[in-house]
């Protein structure tokens, strides 16, 4: 009932670069998808531990996301909420990148790295973490 001794939320996500963008599969689809072992290769993990949605943060999102428009009423703003969303549930990560003196270093958690995820990436996450916390119609029917 009380969600603050719950333990994080663990997302998986498999990606690979295509271009500009990248392929990314939730941990759940990626073995459905039909990929060989040699294609499943040139996948990259990134695990996550994301920070349970609380009625708090789920209200701090909702308010956060309200803006003025041109006329000064506030609008709700879905950008927004992804945006802060995104911020607010990314406790810790595994991602590492290579740096200027061709180390690999951990990419600490932070608005800016944040910001400069994919979008594909991004999305991913957000996706796979409402899966995770949110209700669908299915499973609210059968409670």
């Amino acid at each position: 009932m009380f969600i603050e001794n719950e333990q994080p939320i663990e997302i998986k996500i498999h990606y690979k670069k295509s271009g500009r963008h990248y392929v990314v599969y939730s941990d759940e689809v990626f073995d459905k998808v039909g990929l060989s072992s040699e294609e499943k290769k040139l996948y990259q993990e990134l695990n996550i531990k994301a920070r349970p949605l609380t009625w708090g943060l789920y209200n701090d999102l909702q308010e956060t996301a309200m803006v003025p428009d041109n006329l000064g009423n506030r609008k709700w703003n879905y950008k927004v909420y992804k945006e802060n969303k995104l911020r607010k549930i990314v406790g810790s990560w595994d991602a590492t990148m290579v740096d200027d003196e061709g180390k690999t270093v951990k990419v600490p958690v932070n608005p800016q790295t944040i910001a400069n995820l994919s979008p594909d990436i991004a999305e991913s996450i957000l996706n796979v973490y409402d899966k995770m916390t949110l209700i669908d119609e299915d499973a609210e029917k059968k409670s």
